[in-house]
C-alpha cells in the first residue's frame, strides 16, 4: 500500500469515528 493512501485511510477513519461520535452526543442530547 502506497504511503500517501495509508495517510488518507487513518485520516478517512479518524473523521468517521469523530463524525460518529459528535452525532452520538448530538442525538442523545436532542
Amino acid at each position: 500500500m502506497p504511503l500517501w493512501l495509508e495517510m488518507a485511510v487513518s485520516v478517512l477513519l479518524t473523521y468517521c469515528v469523530g463524525f460518529g461520535i459528535g452525532w452520538l452526543l448530538w442525538n442523545r442530547k436532542g
